[in-house]
């Protein structure tokens, strides 16, 4: 409690914390690498969460990646056709946003600005924040409501709602919005049952795709729903970036024999990471490289399938996907589109 205080008056002042915060839970709410978060009230009774980095992260954060791209850089130039630096850059700028939670801050915002939109359905929630007692190691919030969704009973009515809710809402993200929380695991997760909205916390870590990024990738997530294998395999090849020993025929029908085995157990049947990690290993096999920017959609993906099916085991990922895919293509040929 002590070093939290600390941060708090080196970030605001100690003047300006004992005018606006009343009172600072001891244990904390939660806890992680970077930061941890505590209960507190403000002066005006207002229940808050008070999310502080913990000391020395960030310097620590920046000499590791320096000393990485220490090992990156030569390698790069060793082997070109990986793709190492790119992959190198994504992760840092994704890192060194992490650490910076007035990151956050603008997270919050631009969330809330995709939801406000015309075509949005689902019903999701974000947590306020307080700008004059937010800064690049603080960030204050309004404490999200409802049930964390780690603590709903598994298989129960509530458990295939919040399944349902929560698995809709990261497709949208990517498929719709093209900004989507990067690691919407269960602790990070709410459901409001008597509003049927689901609530997200932690909006430090996000994924952002490009117009033409997500339109690729929708037109993968297509083809296979509809077992298209001519264009899930010009789809994902467009996807890539083809090397040196590339064989799209080879390709081809190692898509085929992808889209044979699906065909036979079921698309209902068939586990997202599965079909994702044996469609990168087709292209993998066929020097086809899948560019880093997809990493975290791939991952955020296969986190809200997993959450989906440890609540409700019977849930269709793709029948989930289906009608967000569908909404996604049609906004994306809609001619009043702002």
């Amino acid at each position: 409690m002590g070093q939290v205080k600390k941060i708090l008056s080196q970030e605001l002042g100690k003047s300006e914390v004992k005018k606006k915060i009343k009172s600072i839970e001891k244990e904390p709410l939660g806890s992680a690498s970077i930061g941890q978060t505590h209960r507190a009230i403000l002066k005006d009774g207002t229940p808050v969460v008070i999310k502080v980095q913990k000391p020395g992260v960030a310097e620590q954060v920046r000499l590791d990646l320096s000393l990485l791209e220490w090992f990156v850089t030569p390698a790069a130039l060793a082997f070109p056709k990986i793709g190492l630096q790119e992959m190198f850059q994504d992760f840092k700028s994704a890192t060194l946003r992490e650490i910076d939670y007035r990151e956050e801050a603008r997270n919050i915002e631009r969330f809330k600005k995709n939801y406000k939109k015309v075509f949005s359905a689902a019903d999701v929630v974000f947590p306020d924040y307080f700008p004059d007692l937010s800064t690049e190691r603080l960030i204050v919030l309004e404490p999200m409501r409802g049930q964390q969704v780690s603590a709903i009973k598994k298989g129960s009515r509530t458990a295939t709602q919040a399944a349902h809710k929560s698995l809709a809402a990261v497709l949208e993200q990517i498929f719709d919005h093209g900004f989507f929380h990067a690691d919407p695991h269960a602790a990070n997760l709410f459901f409001i049952e008597s509003e049927g909205k689901m609530g997200f916390i932690d909006l430090g870590l996000v994924g952002q795709l490009e117009p033409k990024d997500k339109a690729l990738f929708v037109k993968v997530v297509f083809a296979i729903l509809q077992r298209d294998r001519k264009n899930l395999a010009k789809s994902l090849f467009e996807l890539g970036t083809p090397g040196p020993g590339t064989d799209f025929g080879q390709f081809d029908q190692g898509v085929q024999n992808l889209l044979d085995e699906v065909k036979a157990v079921g698309i209902e049947k068939i586990r997202m990471e599965k079909l994702v990690n044996q469609l990168l290993a087709v292209a993998r096999q066929n020097q086809i490289y899948i560019p880093n920017r997809y990493v975290m959609m791939i991952r955020s993906c296969l986190i809200a399938e997993g959450l989906a099916r440890s609540l409700d085991p019977q849930i269709s990922v793709f029948k989930v996907a289906l009608p967000v895919v569908a909404r996604s293509l049609l906004k994306s040929y809609n001619p009043f589109k702002k």
